[in-house]
């Protein structure tokens, strides 16, 4: 089949053209491929193939030899809301301009909700219908309550910003810029367990060996033969906890087929610090530190090195095999809704995620960043271990999130998957910037050992104000039968409360620690 000579893209040096068609078919087959992690490929094809249809109008045209601006997402967002494809609509409609609030259908059609953008009257762009659309559903838990809507439509919205940015770029530069470049995990799993056996065979008879070696023969094995979900890693300062912690992330990462190992640090103190370790490890080609004061973002790009390069470019989607970020940039990244800091979200899908000093993470926001976690471990083929000397009592709410009863209550459900009252609810510091206001005083998690959660839901929005996420929308009525449940069985997905290294050594208590919050410190 010919198809239309309608255009894309045209090179910087006007010699090369690239179609409306060819730029969608690139961007779906990634966008399908970024998705497949966490059962949403054709989810995410459905979004690419309909992302730029608008650029078949002849007023984009135009734009292409000079005219005035045009918008070319609405029309592929009106299309998918007609299709009753909520998720798709959100991600199409901001992808260049950030995921909208969703709005109510009184809205205008100026208005930038989601519902004004349904009415917005968009320029005829019937060249589109020789795009043909794969048959696709989103998964059912995907609408089962709106943070569950909210995450997988963050994840579509990453998977498709990052394959349209990829396509682009590759387009525009003629050729593919070196991403993805670093070594297989099972590679980096024997450089460490090559290591892990040399300190095995050179234990000492001093207490403190017998029991770094304790710790470290535990974390080898759990992480070889442990299933996927949330585990808890409680050793004393000194006791080999950040080499133990890697050691079960490449295990597991090896064992389960998951991609990547991310490194969730409170400090940016420490993080040159680990990612020089992991470096002088794995090879400083395998290991990105992503913060505000890494070197290769404060160097001009035309100075840098082919090796500083290569990090800006993973830093931008975390497409490398271990990363070292900060608690700020993680969860601000889960929360946000502009592109540049959503595309790293679907590569933190299949991954194991090691979030070191978890007592730190901060108390007046300690249930959004549980149901965060709770999101990735149930739905998205992560792990997550909770690394600390001294472990917060965080199990109640895990339990919460996961719609699983308490501990010793075998009779009843937890409510499904809910965060904590209004006034914990993440907050923009911007009604555009979509971020995670920080208040003074608040209280670190370790502070709240042994209290119970707070009850009541309270959504944590996809949109940059947390407006009304669509309660009328047809796509948000969608609900799985009584009978399959809310989650798949914990033999299907791993359970979220299984297993784990309970190395209940609390000799020490962190001397040492700094008392500072992650929010304290810019990432």
């Amino acid at each position: 089949m010919e198809h239309s000579t309608r255009l894309a893209h045209i090179s910087e040096d006007g010699t090369r053209t690239q179609t409306v068609y060819d730029h969608l078919a690139g961007t779906a087959r990634l966008a399908g491929s970024f998705a497949a992690p966490f059962g949403a490929q054709s989810e995410a094809e459905f979004a690419a193939w309909l992302h730029d249809i608008g650029k078949y109008s002849d007023a984009f045209q135009l734009r292409l030899k000079g005219g005035p601006k045009v918008d070319h997402s609405t029309a592929g967002a009106q299309e998918a809301w007609v299709r009753q494809h909520l998720h798709a609509a959100f991600a199409v409609a901001g992808h260049h301009s950030g995921l909208p609030d969703g709005g109510s259908p009184a809205d205008d059609p100026g208005d930038a909700t989601l519902y004004g953008r349904s009415k917005k009257p968009a320029a005829p762009y019937d060249g589109w219908q020789e795009v043909t659309l794969p048959s696709s559903t989103p998964p059912a838990w995907a609408c089962a309550d709106p943070l569950s809507l909210a995450f997988f439509t963050r994840m579509l919205y990453s998977c498709l910003v990052d394959a349209d940015f990829i396509d682009t770029e590759t387009f525009m530069d003629g050729k593919a810029a070196p991403r993805g470049s670093g070594t297989d995990i099972a590679a980096l799993r024997d450089i460490v367990s090559a290591q892990a056996q040399r300190y095995l065979r050179a234990e000492s008879p001093s207490p403190v060996s017998v029991q770094r070696n304790t710790v470290l023969r535990a974390c080898l094995g759990k992480g070889a033969h442990g299933p996927q979900g949330l585990y808890t890693l409680t050793v004393p300062t000194g006791g080999g906890k950040t080499f133990a912690s890697l050691a079960f992330a490449l295990e597991h990462a090896a064992a389960q087929k998951m991609k990547r190992v991310i490194y969730v640090i409170p400090y940016m103190s420490i993080i040159d610090q680990t990612a020089a370790v992991f470096s002088g490890l794995l090879g400083a080609e395998n290991v990105l530190a992503d913060f505000s004061n890494a070197e290769y973002k404060t160097v001009e790009q035309d100075d840098l090195t082919p090796a500083q390069y290569r990090q800006m470019l993973a830093s931008e989607n975390w497409d490398a095999p271990v990363v070292v970020t900060t608690a700020v940039q993680f969860f601000e990244s889960l929360y946000a809704n502009r592109s540049s800091r959503c595309r790293k979200l679907h590569n933190i899908a299949d991954s194991v995620i090691i979030f070191d000093e978890a007592q730190t993470l901060p108390g007046d926001y300690l249930a959004p960043c549980v149901s965060a976690i709770a999101q990735l471990i149930q739905h998205y083929h992560s792990t997550a271990v909770l690394c600390t000397a001294t472990q917060p009592a965080l199990e109640p709410l895990f339990r919460l999130c996961a719609g699983a009863p308490p501990a010793g209550d075998h009779t009843r459900r937890g409510p499904p998957l809910r965060s904590a009252p209004a006034h914990h609810t993440a907050r923009p510091r911007h009604p555009a910037a979509g971020g995670v206001r920080r208040p003074a005083g608040r209280s670190p998690a370790g502070a709240l050992r042994g209290q119970p959660p707070q009850d009541g839901p309270a959504a944590l929005r996809c949109s940059a104000r947390r407006g009304q996420l669509l309660p009328d929308h047809p796509a948000l009525r969608r609900r799985p039968p009584p009978s399959a449940g809310r989650h798949p069985p914990a033999a299907e997905r791993g359970s979220a409360l299984q297993g784990g290294v309970h190395l209940s050594h609390r000799g020490g208590r962190g001397r040492g620690f700094s008392r500072r919050l992650p929010g304290a410190v810019r990432s």
